[in-house]
């Protein structure tokens, strides 16, 4: 009998990316995850029958798919590359070259030299370039070669294994036609034309339940009632009161019939959009036919009394009540462990994290046995099911390939979708679920910052206006349903994402002009003015923090004991603050806060301040490495994390170098002369946190703070009143 039941659930989703106004797609996102992940993910599983999976595919995404197959929609990325590279305009040449980079660059550029060589040329930070004198230093066939090769680096390993001319195109490498272009793109709808085909057959198969989210992925329980964030956070700012709980009610009751017509049948259950609930949420799903929901285990944690034990009460299913509509099933999800995968196996071997990972399931395992449960532990594993795999080397194909067959192969772990985890056994009782989401158990990513209240001042005036126009019945109704379905994509989750500073983005000014839009349009068609906060740019674009937050400015040489010895022995070091948020994804726990850095003649420092606490940064992690590069040429001095304030020296080729010592905080040296690294000499320096041979954080989260080895002058020339 198996001692785990694992209950993946994979989370396809892209928001609406179609112009109001044209009905053209402004960004290629659903096209080309479609090439890879939505493609990849059942390729896989149908090469591993045994194992059992939810997947969860929004409405709105396979609207969009749909669009692509009939034709009906095409994107202004794909109308570029289709075009003969001589042929476009200096405008279009320009696009390309700020566009056609937009991958993971170590997985996606520096593997195909072609790719690597036009980055190099162009520039790495769009931000400083003036591309239309970059444009005219471009060939006619680099910017061919470049159509082929950013379409190309977005198709996953299915479609390569199974279309030898994309793996013939591959191999090539440069010098491409618009021949070549124009099958790539070909074989990009190819993939569209077959993905909810597969879905469907793995599904009739009875090997993945097909769950779905609220139609335009809203998060549902700020449709109900927006004042509900309170709950969360009673000191928070607020917009106008949003409450259209027939909005929540149409969302749910959309995306069932949407998900029947794709797939033969309504969905059992439902991923909340960001595992968003609140007590009216659940209500609704339940009122609208759902019979399980699921979220994380913060919600969980927030609904259960404070001593509640986090092993007897989150490897379980639970029921949960839905106001007047009776109970749902649900299942939360062991958030460390889901985040392995989302954000931190990437940059680990595929064989050591999948034993990593599997050594987690039978511990867990093993304690609920030794803990007296009766049956086996019910461990939740829900995220994202196609960001994370731009970051994989071979879009995670290693990964996943030896995680399945590892599961396969143990008799210990039994995989099973969420439907059959939250049925057998039904599960104990919960009275009132916490209103929050996945991310902090609050509602502050979508409500938190005040470009979130703009936006929902907006959209909660058009909503009025809307309702205004129906009562007085004088608009077309025609124009009035078509008004109330762009507003239900306003009301999308993504928009409120890209606004405040959490996330970063190129593309930030397109979602604001996108979602202000979708709030224009709508008035446009009730006959209503368009409010005045949807008139002007929500977004407030500043310089993006690149580097460090602040530069080394004096000299320094502290005590490498673990322990702040005087407030000053740090004054005048750089200082480099990591986030949770990297990129368009949130990110998972971090084991340190801070990272102080400087210099003397002699050495480099690096001061490492814990999250929470050392014991807890011990935990996370067992060791440091610093790497320094220059020249072409890296080195890497590793420490190992003990928290005892004892000094201990670092490992570089077999040798004893440097110091490091962990108490309050963790202190590092690391000599220059050892690595020859001279005065005046550029480096660039970056720190990676490992615990055992997977990478748990990197500092800073891409890229490397740059340095220069200081001379006897530093000081004078950096000197500041």
């Amino acid at each position: 009998m198996s001692q785990v039941r694992l209950a993946f659930l994979w989370h396809m989703h892209q928001p609406s990316y179609r112009d109001p106004e044209t009905g053209a797609f402004l960004l290629p996102w659903v096209r080309l995850h479609a090439a890879r992940a939505y493609n990849d993910m059942a390729f896989l599983l149908e090469r591993h029958p045994g194992i059992r999976c939810t997947v969860n595919f929004t409405p709105v995404l396979l609207e969009q798919i749909d669009a692509y197959v009939r034709g009906s929609g095409s994107d202004r990325f794909q109308e570029v590359s289709a075009k003969p590279a001589r042929d476009l305009t200096l405008p279009e040449r320009q696009a390309v070259l700020r566009s056609f980079f937009m991958i993971d660059w170590e997985t996606g550029v520096k593997p195909v030299p072609r790719y690597a060589e036009l980055l190099h040329k162009r520039g790495r930070d769009v931000r400083y370039l003036d591309l239309a004198r970059v444009a005219q230093g471009f060939s006619d066939q680099e910017l061919a070669d470049l159509q082929v090769l950013f379409n190309l680096a977005w198709v996953g390993f299915a479609a390569r294994e199974e279309d030898p001319g994309l793996a013939a195109l591959a191999r090539k490498g440069r010098d491409y036609s618009n021949g070549d272009a124009a099958y790539v793109l070909a074989a990009h709808r190819r993939v569209l034309e077959g993905v909810a085909a597969r879905w469907r057959r793995l599904a009739g198969g009875g090997q993945v339940e097909l769950s779905s989210t609220p139609y335009y992925h809203p998060i549902l329980p700020l449709l109900c009632d927006s004042d509900t964030a309170a709950r969360a956070l009673p000191a928070a700012v607020l917009p106008p009161r949003f409450a259209w709980p027939d909005d929540a009610r149409a969302q749910v009751r959309e995306a069932r019939a949407c998900h029947q017509a794709h797939f033969g049948a309504p969905p059992a259950g439902m991923w909340p959009a960001e595992g968003a609930v609140s007590p009216e949420a659940l209500e609704v799903m339940a009122g609208e036919g759902v019979r399980w929901a699921a979220s994380d285990e913060g919600v969980l944690f927030h609904s259960l009394p404070a001593d509640a034990r986090r092993l007897r009460s989150l490897y379980r299913p639970w029921r949960v009540s839905a106001g007047a509509a009776g109970e749902l099933g649900m299942l939360f999800r062991d958030r460390g462990l889901s985040d392995l995968i989302g954000f931190t196996y990437a940059r680990t071997g595929a064989r050591e994290a999948v034993a990593d990972f599997v050594g987690h399931l039978r511990a867990i395992g093993q304690a609920w046995a030794a803990d007296g449960n009766a049956g086996p532990a019910t461990v939740g594993v829900f995220l994202d099911g196609e960001n994370p795999w731009e970051h994989f080397a071979g879009s995670g194909r290693d990964f996943l390939e030896g995680l399945y067959r590892a599961l396969e192969a143990d008799p210990a772990i039994e995989t099973v979708t969420v439907g059959k985890a939250t049925a057998e056994p039904p599960g104990p009782a919960i009275s009132r679920v916490h209103s929050g989401s996945w991310i902090e158990s609050s509602y502050r990513i979508w409500m938190g910052h005040e470009e979130d209240r703009r936006a929902w001042t907006a959209l909660g005036k058009a909503r009025a206006a809307l309702a205004r126009a129906e009562a007085a019945g004088a608009r077309p109704p025609a124009d009035l349903a078509e008004a109330r379905r762009l507003l239900h994509a306003a009301e999308g989750s993504d928009w409120f994402w890209w606004y405040g500073d959490d996330f970063e983005t190129e593309l930030a000014l397109e979602f604001d002009a996108q979602f202000r839009g979708l709030v224009s349009r709508a008035c446009a068609l009730a006959g209503e003015p368009v409010p005045a906060e949807a008139l002007v740019p929500i977004k407030k674009l500043g310089a993006v923090e690149a580097g460090p937050i602040r530069e080394p400015t004096l000299l320094l040489t502290p005590s490498i004991d673990g322990r702040e010895t005087t407030y000053f022995e740090w004054q005048g070091a750089g200082l480099y603050r990591p986030t949770a948020a990297h990129g368009a994804m949130f990110g998972g726990t971090l084991a340190f806060r801070a990272l102080h850095f400087g210099f003397d003649l002699q050495a480099l420092y690096v001061r490492l301040d814990p999250a929470e606490s050392p014991q807890r940064s011990a935990e996370l992690c067992t060791a440091v490495r610093v790497t320094l590069a220059a020249g072409g040429r890296e080195q890497a001095v590793t420490f190992g994390v003990s928290p005892d304030g004892v000094p201990h020296p670092g490992r570089w080729q077999e040798a004893d170098l440097g110091t490091a010592a962990c108490a309050r905080v963790m202190e590092l040296a690391v000599p220059f002369a050892p690595l020859g690294l001279r005065p005046g000499t550029p480096i660039e320096v970056a720190v990676q946190v490992f615990r055992g041979e997977v990478e748990v954080q990197r500092l800073p989260q891409s890229g490397w703070l740059r340095l220069t080895v200081p001379d006897e002058d530093f000081e004078r020339v950096h000197w500041r009143v």
